[in-house]
């Protein structure tokens, strides 16, 4: 077929203008050392250890960034939150979501 090969390049242009920008991604080393801060309540396995702290571990990582980043902002308040996530960089961010999300968690049935 003429023109295909062409129009697969228009297609796969127009589709990458039109997607937004991708981050850098989180390093899953660097968050479990991060991850050191997290572990009082949150446990260092991302399983939590107060029943008021949710647990963390597999949660999908775009979901942990921006929980992390809405509490940053304020959008989302919690008084030791608001505190712990103050000095993160943006690069902090993404690890330690890289290391929760990459935490596989299993279910039996009871």
């Amino acid at each position: 077929m003429p023109g295909t090969p062409r129009a697969c390049v228009v297609l796969v242009t127009t589709l990458a203008l039109g997607c937004p920008p991708v981050h850098a991604a989180g390093d899953v080393a660097a968050g479990r050392r991060k991850a050191l801060q997290c572990q009082t309540c949150h446990g260092l396995d991302g399983l939590s250890k107060l029943p008021e702290a949710p647990h963390l571990a597999g949660q999908p990582e775009p979901y942990l960034v921006k929980s992390l980043n809405d509490y940053r902002s304020g959008v989302r308040k919690h008084d030791m939150m608001t505190l712990v996530v103050q000095p993160l960089t943006d690069q902090d961010v993404a690890d330690l979501a890289a290391y929760y999300a990459a935490i596989e968690v299993s279910v039996k049935p009871p």
